[in-house]
């Protein structure tokens, strides 16, 4: 089990895994940050603000696209982590809110960031995406934290994603499961 979360914990950093008996870069240490835990939607500190939209009532997007998504295989029951790109062709400024997969009980939105040498992963309630511009989701910075996965998702298989907006818009992408030590989205 430790080294399960060992795995897990450099894998969400973007830190080099080396296969048993190989040498590999010096991992940094990494430091989980309860920020944001407070036991709210779905005992896991993600209240959505009154009046929020919700998935099911959400309109697709015209203006805003997720491309480039891929999922970091890991072993159950670690939890893995969604990277993707998201685009805003619009004139305004959106929030990217949450993020849904029947693929996963429980998806969260994160960000590792570094600090005195640690990496800190901790819970964001909300991304801005620029007008006219684009955000990257990718390992050592946001990424979508899955958690209590349905079945077991081998490297290859696609997973369905919806992206949830401030603006009452959604997105979906089709998300690749990749190997454990993928990096980026042009790794294989």
């Amino acid at each position: 089990m430790k080294k399960t979360l060992i795995i897990c914990l450099m894998a969400f950093s973007g830190a080099a895994l080396a296969a048993p008996g190989q040498q590999g870069a010096a991992a940094p240490a990494v430091l989980l940050a309860q920020a944001g835990h407070d036991q709210g939607m779905a005992g896991h500190g993600h209240k959505m603000p009154a009046g929020a939209p919700d998935m099911a009532h959400a309109k697709v997007s015209t203006t805003l696209a997720v491309s480039a998504c891929w999922i970091r295989s890991m072993p159950a029951p670690a939890p893995s982590a969604g990277y993707f790109v998201v685009k805003n062709t619009g004139g305004t400024q959106v929030r990217l809110q949450s993020v849904a997969s029947a693929g996963y009980g429980m998806v969260m939105l994160h960000q590792t960031t570094q600090q005195e040498g640690m990496s800190r992963m901790s819970a964001t309630h909300d991304v801005a995406i620029p007008a006219g511009g684009q955000l990257e989701f990718k390992p050592g910075g946001y990424h979508a934290m899955l958690e209590k996965p349905a079945q077991a998702h081998p490297v290859g298989s696609k997973v369905a994603m919806d992206f949830l907006f401030d603006n009452g818009e959604k997105a979906s992408a089709e998300c690749e499961v990749k190997a454990a030590n993928t990096q980026s989205p042009m790794s294989h």
